[in-house]
């Protein structure tokens, strides 16, 4: 086999890239969606409490509770991108 057909098998699979399993991308493409979700929910609920013309005591204490609801919402999601992650890095260290 000429050198240059081993040179272009072998740049061909570099660009390739990393074999990844089906459900993979998925599950990455649903998590990220879920957290655009929450973000967007969370950036529209801040602006209506600032837009709000209510006392300033009662903002403070809403914008906490914004606060804690966008963290409890939030959390298990950046989790999941976590172990999905772990799991790409495992596979392309396999590979």
């Amino acid at each position: 086999m000429p050198r240059t057909s081993v040179a272009r098998q072998a740049s061909a699979l570099s660009m390739q890239g990393p074999w990844y399993p089906a459900d993979l991308l998925p599950q990455l493409q649903s998590t990220l969606a879920a957290l655009a979700d929450i973000e967007l929910r969370y950036h529209s609920d801040q602006e209506q409490l600032q837009a709000w013309a209510g006392p300033e005591a009662i903002k403070t204490r809403f914008a906490a509770q914004l606060e804690e609801r966008y963290q409890r919402e939030r959390n298990p999601y950046l989790q999941r991108l976590t172990e999905l992650q772990h799991l790409m890095d495992q596979i392309v260290v396999r590979h």
